[in-house]
Formats: C-alpha cells, structure tokens, sequence
C-alpha cells in the first residue's frame, strides 16, 4: 500500500515542478499596481483587503513569495511543497479588491505578495517588515483530519480511503506531527469492518491517531463498544494505557490526552452517542457526558484544550442566516448542510454555554465535509469566533471526500472523492496556533485557509 501511495505522492511532485517550470514573466503593457491595506498591526495577520489596478481586466491570483520573489514552499521531509495562492482577485473596469479573512496567516518564509495572471507573473510587492513573519520555535505539531468513512466511497471494487487517508498520514509522518487528532466518521454505517481498517492504517505510523465517533459510526443503533475499543484509540482503554490518558468517561468511550511532551495542552475527545437531528427532542449528548466535558474544562481551564466533536454548531451571529456560520454555507440555490447540531435542544444549550464560557478551547469538528475553497461562500466556514464571544471553532474538510458547490447556481453538492483530500498540519508555538489548511492528493499547502489563533499566554 504505501509503496503504491508514494508513487503518487512523488508523482504529484514531478508535476509540480513542471508547473513551476512554465511559469512566465509579465510585460510593461500588463501594468498591475498592488495595494494592500492591512487591517491590524499584528505580526504574521494577512487580514485586511487587497486592491489591483490593472491595465487588463480578468482573474488575477495572489501568491505569497520568500524574498527572491518567488512563489512560497513548504518543506515535507526531502520535499518541497507549494502553497496555493492566498486569494484571488476580479478586476473589472481596470479595478478589484478582496478581503482576506481576519484568521488569515502569512506563513514563515514569505516577504513579498505575487500577482499571477493566466500563470504569468505580472507584480510583486515586498511585504512592510513590520508584518513579516515570525512565529518563534515550535513547541509541537499536530494533524486534524475528519470523515474518513472507510466502505463509503470506491473506484470500481476498491475502497477510496484504503488510499486517501494512508497518504495523509505518511504525508503528516513527513511533517514530524506528533499525533493525529480526528472528528469522526471512521465508518459507513459503524460497521466493525470499518474499524478494523482503521485499525490497520492507524497501526503503521509511529505516532497516535486518536479520535471521537461521528453520527456514521454511531448509524445503526449506536456504537458497537466493543469493535470500538478493539480497534480504535489503542491504549487508551485497555489496563495498561498509553502516557496522557487523564480521563475517561463513564460511557468508556470518551477521553482526555494530555501528555507532558505537549506543553501542558489538552486534547478531548468528545463522542456523540446518536445520529439524532433536526426535531425538538434531538440528543447528541447524554447529561453524563455533559457533566463530565463540565468537569474536564474547568480543570484544564488555565490550559489549551483542543476540543475534537464531530457535528458544529450553528451560526453564532445573532440575526444572521444560521447556515453561515462555521462548518456550513448556503448559495444561491439553497445548497448547504443541514445536519447541524439541532439550536435549542438542552444538550445543544450547554454544549454552546460551554463554548462560550471557556474561550481557551480551539473545538475542531466536522461533518459537512465541505472543501476549504468553499470559504468564498462563507468568509465564517473555516474557522470563527464570532468577534471573541465563543470558542475558536474550526472546520476540518473530509479527508476522503471533500465537498464542492460548482457554481452558485449550482442545485446539488459534488463529491470529490479521490480527486481531493484534505485536512489540517496544526503547528503550535508559544504565543500563536497555525493551521495550515492541506490537500494531501494534490500535495500542496492551502494559503487561503492557513490561519493563525493568537494565545493569551
């Protein structure tokens, strides 16, 4: 498997270097002016808007570049890996602009803003020293990944995530993570079948991949402990348990890891016990395992806790469309996601009072599957704290299937299934989380959802 996988992943790469090879310079006639109004002073904050003038109207790309002015890499291992350009830009009429969203980050390494246009570099910029850059030493990493759903999507006879999610394990191997943190979705319909996959590809990397359930795993009854536990999370329930297990829960399925190698940060792992939605009496949580999320944020109050449930919230935004918020979006035609946590359940209540009394939880989710290029019809769908009033809430794409809307007139949502696959290399350093938004099929680094989350410390 992983031979096969990594001859993709190098052939990926081949072409890359292809693409760079063919990249062009502008002319005096492509005139292109770049201004660029950061909207705060912080460090490494992208956020504001970008205006062109320009003498050709079209589609213009921006990219970040290090300080030859050439297009930003990151390095994976013995690769180097591209990031995707950071916003693109309609200019009409000799004129057009774009808002970076606020969470936006510029990543280590870039000095200048690039200005494509049909692969032609056409203005460069150099960056104010002032919003260069530096993030300190790395404390440690992490990936997020969700909806793996191992028997839910094929090639003729063969199960797509037999590929997808070994290649964005190998690939987050290569980052150096130190775990693999997930949302749910392990499975079809919470077939045991699926667990033991899981099981397999987990078993063949070094570090942890530790997870909660999501509403598929728990689809036909609830969850089958038993296959849970036999393949899932090892060493967390057995006697002898791995270094960081503080807690389980009393439904034995969820957990708290906290080993001392991560800077005395907090993951918890947060399973729903039913798919269970849209009605008056919906429950994704039981009252037990409400009061024991309670008793597990209040101790680790002064710490970072990474909350991981699989289904979000709705919009926080009083007032707004409760589909625009983080995790979910809606266009013209009606197209969204509308499995949300049920708004004003009991469970639904405290769940979100939590989130909004401890503001020192990043709560990873999700469930909608919708690709990270979908945030240009909901700057709140990657991630959202709904101007500091919550909890950082972030949105993981499904690492088997991301999920596209093709146009805005578009009446459906289209699958992606082998064509991308996507999650999150999370890197954590003292005063400041990156994310960095990946997809791992098409090896490359996505600037328009890299974001920083400034720490209070």
């Amino acid at each position: 498997m992983f031979i096969s996988v990594t001859g993709k992943f190098l052939s990926i790469f081949m072409s890359i270097v292809l693409f760079f090879n063919t990249m062009s310079f502008g002319t005096a006639g492509d005139s292109v002016k770049i201004d660029y109004d950061f909207s705060n002073d912080t460090r490494g904050s992208a956020a504001g808007t970008v205006t062109l003038d320009a003498k050709r109207d079209g589609e213009y790309e921006l990219y970040w570049g290090d300080e030859d002015s050439v297009r930003l890499t990151y390095s994976v291992g013995e690769y180097e890996v591209p990031f995707s350009e950071f916003a693109t830009v309609d200019v009409d009429d000799g004129t057009g602009s774009v808002d970076i969203q606020p969470f936006t980050a510029i990543p280590d390494g870039a000095e200048t803003v690039l200005v494509y246009k049909n692969k032609t570099l056409k203005a460069k910029e150099d960056l104010p020293d002032e919003k260069i850059t530096d993030n300190g030493e790395k404390l440690y990493s992490f990936g997020a990944l969700s909806d793996v759903h191992f028997n839910r999507y094929y090639r003729s006879l063969f199960d797509d995530s037999l590929t997808t999610f070994p290649n964005a394990l190998l690939f987050l191997d290569k980052c150096g993570v130190d775990l693999v943190a997930m949302s749910g979705d392990l499975s079809s319909g919470g077939e045991k079948d699926a667990f033991k996959k899981f099981h397999k590809c987990a078993s063949d990397v070094q570090y942890p991949v530790l997870t909660c359930t999501g509403n598929h795993d728990v689809n036909n009854g609830g969850l089958d402990v038993e296959s849970w536990h036999e393949n899932v999370n090892t060493g967390v329930y057995s006697e002898t348990k791995m270094e960081g297990v503080a807690s389980i829960g009393s439904n034995q399925v969820d957990f708290v890891y906290a080993p001392q190698k991560l800077n005395g940060d907090v993951f918890i792992f947060l399973s729903q016990t039913n798919w269970d939605y849209n009605h008056d009496t919906s429950r994704l949580l039981t009252d037990e395992q409400l009061d024991w999320l309670g008793e597990q944020l209040e101790t680790y109050k002064d710490s970072t806790v990474y909350l991981f449930f699989h289904t979000f919230v709705q919009n926080c935004f009083e007032g707004e469309d409760f589909n625009m918020g983080e995790g979910n979006l809606i266009n013209s035609k009606g197209v969204r996601y509308d499995l949300v946590y049920t708004a004003g359940t009991p469970d639904e209540i405290r769940f979100r009072d939590y989130l909004k009394e401890y503001k020192n939880v990043v709560f990873f989710n999700g469930h909608s599957h919708w690709s990270y290029e979908m945030q240009k019809y909901n700057p709140n769908l990657n991630i959202a704290d709904y101007n500091g009033e919550y909890a950082t809430m972030v949105h993981v794409s499904s690492v088997s299937s991301p999920r596209i809307i093709k146009s805005d007139n578009s009446e459906k949502r289209t699958e992606m299934n082998m064509k991308r696959s996507e999650g999150m290399l999370v890197t954590v350093y003292e005063n400041r989380i990156v994310l960095n938004a990946v997809d791992f099929l098409r090896g490359q680094m996505l600037s328009y959802a890299t974001y920083n989350i400034e720490l209070d410390k």
